[in-house]
C-alpha cells in the first residue's frame, strides 16, 4: 500500500519552510504501517519558491519529492499530479495546516478499511472544532445551504481542503472534473456521489488565521460569485 500526501503551493515563501518541516516531522514520528510520501505540487510559483521547495526535499529526499505544474491553480496542481501518481491513495491538504494534524489517521481510515472510496474533513459537524470570522463561517454556511439546493447533496462541508481518495475511484472521476481552482472540491465530492462512490465526512479541529503573515488565498465576495456560476454549470452537465 502507497500513499501519497500532497499540498499544493503557491508562492508560499513566509510559511513552507516551518509547515513542511512540521507535516514531516508529524509522519515520520506516526509509525505509519504503510509506504507513504510527501508531494509538494508547486504550481505557477516564482523561481525563488521552486528553489526553496526543492532545497526542502534535497535535504529530505528520502521522504519528500517536488512536482511542478507551470500554470497556477489549485485544482490544475492537484489534477496534475494525481493522474501521474502510482500510488493506491491520494491525500491532499494545505500548506497553511488550518486543519489539526490530529484528524489525520481519522481521514485515513474510512479508507484503509475498506470503507470509503472517499474521505474528507469537515467544520460544519456538531464534533468538529473550528475557530474562524464570523463573516467566514456565515458565508460557508450559504455556500453549503445553496450547493445543497443546486446539487442535491447532504454533505455539511464541501471545500474544506482535508481529502483522501483512492486511485480507483480517482480514475472513476478525475477526468471528468473541469475546474483548475478552487471549485475542484465542490466538483471532486458532487462527481463521486453522481458515482455512487462510497464516501464519509469526518469531523475536524480547524482554525482561521493561525499566521498573521499569510492571508487566505480565497476572496469571498469575488469567489461567492464564481463559485455561483460554477454551481450552475455543473449542475447542468451530463
Amino acid at each position: 500500500m502507497k500513499i501519497d500526501i500532497c499540498l499544493p503551493v503557491y508562492n508560499e515563501e513566509l510559511i513552507f519552510n516551518n509547515n513542511a518541516s512540521q507535516l514531516l516531522e508529524f509522519l515520520r514520528n506516526s509509525n505509519l504501517k504503510y509506504d507513504w510520501q510527501l508531494v509538494f505540487i508547486v504550481n505557477g510559483s516564482s523561481l525563488l519558491f521552486q528553489k526553496m521547495v526543492q532545497e526542502f526535499v534535497n535535504i529530505n529526499k528520502s521522504d519528500s519529492s517536488i512536482f511542478l505544474v507551470e500554470e497556477p491553480g489549485k485544482g490544475r496542481a492537484i489534477k496534475t499530479y494525481f493522474n501521474y501518481s502510482q500510488a493506491d491513495v491520494l491525500v491532499y491538504m494545505d500548506i497553511d495546516l488550518a486543519v489539526d494534524l490530529s484528524g489525520f489517521n481519522s481521514l485515513l481510515a474510512p479508507i484503509l478499511n475498506g470503507e470509503a472510496d472517499l474521505c474528507f474533513g469537515s467544520r460544519m459537524l456538531a464534533a468538529s472544532m473550528v475557530k474562524r470570522s464570523y463573516m467566514r463561517g456565515l458565508s460557508s454556511q450559504a455556500y453549503i445551504y445553496l450547493s445543497r439546493f443546486f446539487l442535491k447533496h447532504n454533505f455539511s462541508d464541501l471545500q474544506c481542503g482535508f481529502k483522501a481518495i483512492t486511485a480507483k475511484a480517482w480514475r472513476q472521476i478525475g477526468h471528468k472534473i473541469q475546474n483548475n481552482d478552487f471549485f475542484f472540491d465542490t466538483e471532486l465530492i458532487y462527481l463521486a456521489q453522481k458515482q455512487k462512490l462510497g464516501i464519509q465526512e469526518i469531523p475536524i479541529d480547524w482554525a482561521e488565521n493561525r499566521y498573521s503573515i499569510r492571508r487566505s488565498k480565497i476572496n469571498i465576495w469575488r469567489d461567492s460569485w464564481s463559485f455561483l456560476w460554477e454551481m450552475f454549470k455543473l449542475r447542468g452537465r451530463k
